[in-house]
């Protein structure tokens, strides 16, 4: 199905049509485009290959489970990796116009503009999730490709069902329903980050694993126990890298296997947790093993 409604791709960056416009492209070898901005909304939707969206100068990755949300007038482009030429990706083009027509209708479709417009433009999915979302994509492909009665009125309903799901989504994301689910979320990160400290741990990074932005993730873990996710992941990689200190392995060799970039930014950091430099600390334990307990006490 996919490959009978491939377009081909240009680097025309206006709406020729009224409305809207959606396209499904297949790249064998992608140029990326320069920084633009338009005045219409954009979605993108990668569907393979390796891609960034870099908007406002920040760059994300993508995945083909994410969602990009141009609003109008938002500096942007896509950026495939050197070594990437090729990659697919549904766009979506639709007129403020025509957009602010359908929420007067259905308020609540909006919520995903709202947020784009707020700053939040990137937004990834579960598996399930993503399939509901390309179902109603391609749903919009083949109607638009039609030529059938009712054609004006049908569009209407899939670019609302659309535009809702999505809106739904996010706002399922960042609204979690109930206290015994929210604290899932936060219990569920915690024994992530547990579990991974050797890999990067952003917030960003959590957000994509978790299905929700990294601001409600930042405010709940924060709400629910007193410190943020950045203070409890340097605390326990110090507690990691404490652990193998006292094994007596090189102090120059365990900080960057638990994710601290640099020696004097670990040096800080484990010196104002155990008032003593790791050196000292290992010194210190391997001379007498209760000694930084009875420091610290």
């Amino acid at each position: 199905m996919k490959k009978s409604y491939r377009s081909e791709f240009n680097q025309r960056q206006n709406m020729t049509r009224e409305n809207y416009e959606i396209y499904y492209y297949s790249d064998s070898h992608f140029q990326s485009v320069s920084p633009h901005k338009h005045d219409y909304y954009e979605f993108y939707f990668p569907v393979a290959g390796k891609i960034e969206m870099e908007i406002n100068g920040k760059r994300t990755p993508l995945n083909n489970r994410s969602t990009a949300v141009i609003p109008p007038g938002t500096i942007h482009r896509a950026v495939t990796e050197s070594d990437e030429r090729s990659y697919c990706r549904y766009v979506f083009w639709i007129s403020r116009s025509y957009f602010r027509r359908l929420r007067d209708k259905m308020p609540s479709l909006g919520y995903i503009a709202e947020q784009a417009e707020s700053g939040y433009y990137i937004h990834h999915f579960s598996e399930y999730e993503y399939t509901s979302i390309q179902s109603k994509i391609l749903r919009l492909i083949e109607e638009d490709k039609a030529d059938r009665f009712g054609h004006d009125v049908f569009t209407d309903i899939v670019i609302s069902d659309l535009l809702m799901t999505l809106s739904r989504l996010i706002y399922e994301q960042d609204h979690p329903q109930g206290k015994e689910k929210e604290t899932d979320i936060v219990q569920a990160i915690i024994e992530y980050i547990d579990h991974h400290l050797e890999e990067e741990l952003s917030l960003e990074a959590l957000g994509e694993q978790f299905y929700i932005s990294k601001y409600y993730a930042a405010h709940e873990f924060k709400e629910r126990t007193g410190i943020s996710v950045h203070q409890y992941i340097i605390k326990k990689r110090l507690e990691r890298c404490a652990d193998e200190i006292k094994t007596g392995k090189s102090v120059s060799r365990i900080y960057s296997d638990y994710g601290f970039q640099d020696y004097s930014s670990f040096f800080r950091a484990f010196k104002k947790e155990y008032n003593l430099s790791p050196k000292e600390y290992q010194k210190a334990y391997l001379h007498d093993p209760m000694y930084p307990g009875k420091h610290k006490d």
